[in-house]
């Protein structure tokens, strides 16, 4: 994955809403300015762990599926994937090469229940590029055009995509930042 700074914006239902459409008191949140900033960076964490990893094949069906819950939700492009780790695991290894480019990152957390942290929903979209290609160098042909000109492969193209994560909380030791496991997943290519 790139290592650029991603654009995010955190929003949840109170976040910054007033309840009437003249301005009126705003609506009482119920997490304070470090508690959403803290799920913002956390959700930024998790997708370049989740990222990095899915686009290593050593580390991608061995690593991956220690970040889902045993009874995870999976969807792979409109399809069902099982969670239980060694058939994720078997998904996983037959997923061609992969190399991610995350372009927006969104995070919102929902209730959860009193004096425990939120679950959070993480948006992200960007770009994908699948196949051997992804392990070439880039050339200095610039279009698919020149690389046949040369005798060459085309270059594949990266495909747009969009992934919908639901962490949820599953340990928090006393004063400590919670941990989070992957609840359920939607992957969508897009374009």
């Amino acid at each position: 994955m790139a290592t650029t700074s991603l654009p995010m914006s955190v929003t949840s239902s109170a976040a910054g809403a007033s309840n009437g459409s003249n301005g009126s008191a705003p609506i009482n949140q119920p997490w304070g300015a470090a508690a959403i900033d803290a799920a913002s960076h956390g959700a930024i964490a998790f997708t370049q762990i989740y990222y990095e990893c899915y686009d290593e094949p050593a580390r991608r069906a061995s690593e991956i599926p220690l970040l889902y819950l045993p009874s995870s939700k999976i969807i792979w492009n409109g399809n069902p994937v099982l969670s239980e780790p060694a058939a994720l695991s078997e998904f996983l290894a037959s997923v061609p090469l992969s190399r991610h480019d995350v372009q927006t990152l969104d995070c919102h957390p929902l209730s959860a229940e009193p004096n425990s942290p939120p679950s959070l929903i993480v948006n992200v979209t960007g770009s994908v590029l699948h196949g051997p290609t992804v392990l070439a160098p880039p050339t200095a042909a610039s279009s698919d055009k020149a690389a046949s000109n040369k005798g060459e492969a085309p270059r594949d193209l990266p495909r747009k995509f969009h992934e919908m994560f639901m962490l949820r909380a599953i340990e928090q030791g006393e004063g400590m930042q919670p941990k989070y496991a992957i609840h359920s997943s939607n992957f969508r290519f897009i374009g």
